[in-house]
């Protein structure tokens, strides 16, 4: 399971006291085209409840198909984040930034990995800041572990200002250019040989983030040294379940 957590203020601040919505993504089905489970928590009133006016059961939604090991992890917290405020595959269009509108001065995101094992995981995180002086202008720097930093500069501003949308939003630019989302990753399939009856790959035809996660898969820290021409079969059974 993925947790996402929204926060004002900095990363190195970040408490109870100040979080904004959590966001929770877990597999519905793990497969090589995943679906996935999602749920969104906002602050009411001091404090977290269900973003939507469905009773608690009513509240999940769902990301369908979507390629494992194949894209940002911000753009499936986009997508997540679609489905649990507007049920829809795609958001709206912003409008236009009103000068009198509701505002962020600063708001932190952390995207953490929680198993049976371990808890907490943290993997990537962001932030979103104002800029300058004038409402509805916003810088927004996303780092992943894999993929690495994802920059924009963009403008947004409604007259109530959701905490979540703007980490949509915010996310939008910084990987599509766009204040929605764009195309979904395509799945990851590197071309395979038949090597001695088996059906084998060129580890260096896999682009990120596949290799490094299925680097990290067939071979744990420490190890000294992988073969270049993996079995096609290790890599199906990463997707599947790694």
């Amino acid at each position: 399971m993925l947790k996402v957590f929204v926060h004002t203020g900095v990363l190195e601040e970040r408490n109870p006291g100040n979080q904004l919505a959590m966001l929770d993504i877990a597999y519905a089905k793990k497969s090589y085209m995943a679906d996935y489970q999602c749920a969104l928590l906002a602050k009411s009133h001091g404090e977290l409840n269900y973003a939507t006016p469905q009773d608690e059961p009513d509240s999940h939604t769902f990301v369908l198909q979507y390629p494992r090991w194949s894209g940002s992890l911000w753009d499936l917290v986009a997508r997540a984040l679609t489905r649990a405020l507007y049920r829809a595959d795609q958001a709206p269009a912003v409008k236009r930034v009103d000068r009198r509108c509701a505002y962020a001065t600063r708001l932190c995101v952390a995207i953490q990995q929680a198993t049976l094992d371990n808890q907490g995981l943290e993997l990537a995180t962001g932030t979103i800041t104002q800029t300058g002086k004038e409402r509805g202008f916003y810088t927004v720097n996303l780092e992943e572990d894999i993929l690495g930093r994802h920059s924009a500069t963009f403008a947004y501003g409604e007259k109530t200002l959701n905490p979540s949308d703007l980490v949509l939003r915010a996310i939008c630019w910084s990987l599509f250019n766009q204040d929605t989302l764009g195309r979904r990753p395509a799945l990851i399939l590197p071309p395979a040989i038949r090597v001695d009856g088996v059906e084998r790959f060129d580890i260096e035809n896999l682009t990120e983030p596949a290799r490094t996660g299925f680097n990290r898969f067939r071979a744990p820290a420490g190890t000294a040294m992988m073969e270049a021409m993996p079995l096609a079969a290790d890599y199906v059974r990463f997707l599947t379940a790694g």
